[in-house]
């Protein structure tokens, strides 16, 4: 199989909760269709002692930082298979606040670190967050979460202001400028307004969801973004790094179990079988040769059929995505409540359809424990 190299992406995403399980499936298909690397999330509000799983095949090597006693806060680090990452060290919140995560990645050390802001107090729990980040540190420093606050207010924010003083927000920075600390998403865009979040209540947009870098480590940024939210009150922040990840150039094709549900499908297929047989059966022919080479063909009737309805619904998914986001840029603009109203209509729409996949993967479960129930397997 042939290889093509891929960068190091890096993710930060504010979850509003994980605790329901078609969302935690949804991130995990997001991350991988994405090929992110790491995925850095806040309020993933489990709680410590009972936290749901949030792994899979592609995403198995995790870290979490729950709160102790109630379903709020709550950060987690997930990494991907393919990273080649060693742990070192890692430090934990009480509060499920923040979590610190030192290792090497292809044999150069790196710290990673996400954090969850509180709504209050934000400038003092930063001071004392970076401080420990401080003596925690070694190689090149990457910083991620929801700081609640906007870092720059005249750029950062849509009423050009902030709830903190510009005290606390200068302290915040020279806090960031002990540890050389540099805005990738800020760097890329010095001008550019964009947010990641909307507070309906005080009709606000802001970015308050920064990933932040140590200026040795700037030099490997290839690229940053603000993604449209859509299942979280939350966009997501991405950014780029070279790195010397591989990944395959094309993929093994597997049968989709629901196509042979499909009443349309399994009309074509039938006829596609009858046509098949009907011209190649001959005293010429061995039936062996006929039975094996039919099997070649009904997979390449079933790959054009799949690809054809998958097609279809990428396409579906594509059109509301991008009406979503032009939508969201409207009302950044405007911040009518007509435009917000038909957003969240186009998010709804596109939930339900990101449902129907979600049930698809419910049922391959069940059908997985139904078949292997009571067989020993690892």
């Amino acid at each position: 199989m042939a290889y093509q190299s891929a960068p190091l992406k890096i993710i930060t995403q504010n979850c509003r909760g994980l605790n329901i399980p078609e969302r935690r499936t949804h991130l995990l298909q997001e991350l991988k269709k994405k090929h992110v690397a790491i995925a850095m999330l806040q309020e993933t509000h489990f709680k410590e002692g009972s936290p749901p799983r949030l792994r899979n095949r592609h995403y198995p090597n995790n870290y979490f930082c729950n709160h102790p006693i109630a379903h709020k806060s709550g950060v987690a680090i997930l990494l991907a298979a393919e990273l080649e990452f060693k742990e070192l060290e890692c430090t934990q919140d009480s509060q499920g606040r923040y979590l610190f995560l030192k290792g090497t990645i292809a044999d150069k050390i790196n710290t990673i670190a996400t954090i969850y802001v509180p709504n209050k107090r934000q400038a003092p729990f930063l001071r004392n967050a970076l401080q420990q980040l401080e003596d925690f540190t070694d190689g090149i420093l990457l910083i991620v979460g929801d700081f609640n606050t906007p870092l720059d207010p005249t750029l950062d924010s849509s009423t050009g202001h902030s709830c903190l003083s510009q005290h606390n927000i200068r302290s915040i920075r020279q806090s960031m400028e002990a540890l050389r600390l540099v805005d990738c998403w800020r760097t890329l865009h010095p001008t550019v307004k964009d947010f990641t979040y909307y507070s309906a209540l005080h009709n606000r947009y802001s970015r308050i969801d920064y990933i932040l870098i140590a200026q040795e480590g700037l030099s490997h940024l290839r690229g940053a973004k603000i993604e449209t939210g859509t299942w979280s009150d939350h966009g997501s922040v991405e950014i780029e790094l070279d790195s010397p990840l591989y990944r395959p150039t094309a993929w093994t094709w597997r049968l989709n179990e629901a196509l042979l549900l499909d009443l349309d499908t399994k009309e074509q297929t039938q006829q596609a079988l009858e046509q098949y047989f009907r011209e190649n059966d001959s005293p010429e022919t061995s039936p062996i040769s006929i039975w094996e080479a039919h099997k070649s063909v009904i997979h390449g009737v079933l790959i054009r059929i799949a690809s054809r309805k998958r097609k279809a619904f990428m396409h579906e998914m594509v059109d509301l995505y991008q009406l979503i986001s032009t939508l969201e840029r409207q009302h950044k603009r405007s911040q009518l409540n007509a435009v917000y109203g038909e957003l969240m209509e186009h998010r709804r729409k596109l939930k339900d359809l990101i449902l129907k996949r979600h049930l698809r993967s419910v049922q391959r479960t069940k059908g997985f424990y139904y078949i292997y129930a009571n067989k020993g397997g690892k």
